[in-house]
């Protein structure tokens, strides 16, 4: 047998081609002269990422890998001008009967039959099916990307594709939300955001400049569809998702996405084309729909007036405005007692006598304790500003015994810090297992914001305030928002109810005097 004279690879970029390659490179086998790549101009955004990859360490072997194709499959496929397929394509009939489409070109396939005929068996398939599977559930969008840090102030993070180079047009696009003074927390929201809509784009194999409003359909029917990785749950004992709690009649979070998350998703998308189209790049049309009646209306509108009810725009999700969550007095008494220490009793009783949300009081430091005017100093989420805001002498003196017990921190440190180990700054995943042990402790499902609600029904409800000064107090932007939470809840009108079930029937009494007779003939009997 003569010893083959050239040695060559037939790439396919999966795993059996990739790893024979790699030991090429690394000299576990013998080289190639080049290794073979059939591209049929249709391949999955991750499978061009791995082949760069492989020929930036091929090049440094000396291995040079050669592409190849004979056009786009699925243009090719979809030609109105073709009479016949220029590629083959098996088919199945209805009976079961295997069969090949007629082919124009044969010695062109024949040519490169044995590099692409599994591909386009395959890709061809998945390809004209992929948006119908991510749109029913059928298929995931694949995970590759990331937000990390950028190591500057404008902006913080970036997103980066599989290769970790970075997408220049999210880039610019997050630098103009940080110059525009939007919040940290904002501009990493609107980051993961471009992460989820440009790995539906990789996946699709659509250019940013090049989506349409089908594509943003896509992303909106895989959301409704898929499963929320935040949702899966390791513990035996957790509640099913989207099932209600017998006790507290509140729903644990969907299985899913929530028409919140999804509208949100459709905002940052539309921003990051509005902010292009400024510039003058991207698409002429913005893909996200509009409603341009709703914007119309909401343009000069008072924040004194109720916001009109206007059609939504195409793709958006019903939102559902639901009763804001308070804790009932006998459920609270009980959530109290079952907390194991000073520190937790002092921050829940700060948590709903003073109605600071979660982060917010987790920035408290000991400069920022009055304890003379029992109030605390906090950074409020919205303006950013260091504002005061008053607590029950009831939560000071929890948080006195805590201090005894645990030291007062140095200044300039937060003033929650964790019980075991080294001394550190609490956390908010901390504080949020803090209130699941809790939960499983008594069978609930109440969350840290369920404080802050508590907290604004029972000054809104307890006739010593007036509204403005519960807005005042809670912070909040719009009266509007603290008329919420004036609304009756039916878990106070138990009490009421039970009473009203267990009333006797009134019984019908006449004046003496008046036969029994003449009674039935006038009122019946």
């Amino acid at each position: 047998m003569s010893t083959p004279t050239h040695r060559y690879l037939s790439l396919g970029a999966g795993v059996q081609s990739s790893t024979l390659l790699l030991l090429a490179v690394r000299g576990e086998i013998p080289r190639f002269g080049a290794a073979v790549f059939a591209d049929t101009g249709w391949e999955p955004a991750p499978v061009y990422a791995h082949l760069r990859r492989l020929q930036r360490l091929a090049a440094a072997a000396g291995i040079p890998i050669v592409r190849v194709s004979a056009g786009n499959i699925r243009h090719d496929a979809l030609d109105p001008t073709h009479r016949f397929a220029s590629m083959p394509l098996f088919t199945l009939g209805p009976a079961g009967e295997r069969g090949m489409a007629r082919r124009q070109w044969w010695v062109i396939c024949t040519t490169y039959l044995s590099l692409i005929t599994t591909q386009v068996t395959v890709i061809k398939e998945f390809g004209v099916d992929l948006r119908s599977l991510l749109m029913e559930g059928g298929a995931d969008v694949s995970r590759v990307g990331a937000v990390v840090p950028s190591g500057l102030i404008h902006p913080p993070v970036v997103v980066v594709d599989s290769d970790c180079v970075e997408v220049k047009p999210v880039t610019v696009f997050l630098r103009d939300l940080t110059v525009g003074d939007c919040s940290p927390l904002t501009g990493r929201s609107y980051a993961f955001g471009m992460l989820r809509w440009f790995r539906l784009l990789w996946q699709l194999g659509v250019g940013w400049e090049k989506a349409t409003e089908a594509d943003v359909a896509v992303l909106v029917g895989w959301l409704r569809t898929a499963e929320n990785p935040q949702r899966r749950r390791r513990s035996a004992t957790a509640a099913v998702p989207g099932s209600v709690n017998p006790r507290t009649g509140k729903p644990s979070l969907g299985q899913g996405y929530a028409p919140r998350t999804i509208n949100h998703a459709l905002s940052v998308v539309s921003s990051f084309y509005e902010y292009h189209a400024h510039l003058g790049h991207g698409p002429v049309v913005n893909p996200v729909p509009v409603s341009a009646q709703r914007r119309r209306a909401l343009a000069h509108r008072s924040p004194l007036e109720a916001a009109p009810v206007m059609r939504r725009a195409r793709l958006r999700q019903r939102v559902v405005d639901l009763t804001p969550r308070s804790i009932p007095d006998p459920l609270w008494d009980e959530l109290f007692d079952a907390l194991g220490c000073d520190r937790d009793r002092a921050m829940v009783e700060m948590f709903v006598s003073s109605g600071a949300r979660a982060a917010e009081l987790l920035g408290v430091c000991p400069e920022d304790v009055d304890w003379a005017g029992q109030r605390i100093w906090v950074i409020s989420k919205g303006t950013r500003a260091r504002q005061m805001v008053p607590a029950s002498p009831k939560a000071f003196v929890f948080l006195a015994r805590y201090l005894d017990q645990d030291g007062t921190p140095s200044a300039g440190e937060p003033v929650w810090r964790t019980r075991r180990g080294r001394r550190r700054p609490l956390t908010y995943f901390a504080l949020r297992r803090m209130m699941q042990r809790v939960n499983q402790r008594l069978g609930t499902n109440w969350s840290l914001h369920d404080l802050r609600h508590t907290a604004a029904v029972r000054m809104a409800n307890g006739n010593k305030l007036t509204l403005p000064e519960v807005q005042a107090i809670m912070r909040h932007a719009d009266i509007q928002t603290t008329s919420r939470y004036l609304a009756v809840r039916v878990e106070e009108l138990f009490d009421r109810l039970a009473e009203h079930y267990a009333q006797p029937r009134r019984e019908k009494a006449y004046p003496a005097g008046y036969d029994a007779a003449d009674i039935a003939a006038v009122f019946g009997a």
